[in-house]
């Protein structure tokens, strides 16, 4: 499951989605005016990607074996 944060371009309502892959067009609805035109944000990539897992990157430590 991934949470999708979306936007309205009609009347800038931010909301989230919570979806089990890519986000279909049908899916793409503002609650507030009920607008086609929304927009994926930045945050959710944060939040579900491989950025959102705080040992990315960091250095692997060894247990002194092997």
């Amino acid at each position: 499951m991934a949470i999708v944060d979306l936007k309205c371009r009609s009347c800038e309502h931010a909301f989230q989605l919570v979806t089990r892959g890519a986000v279909k067009e049908k899916q793409k609805c503002c609650p507030s005016c009920g607008s086609k035109e929304v927009r994926q944000t930045f945050g959710s990539f944060l939040r579900n990607g491989s950025l959102a897992d705080p040992s990315c990157g960091a250095p692997q430590r060894s247990s002194g074996y092997g």
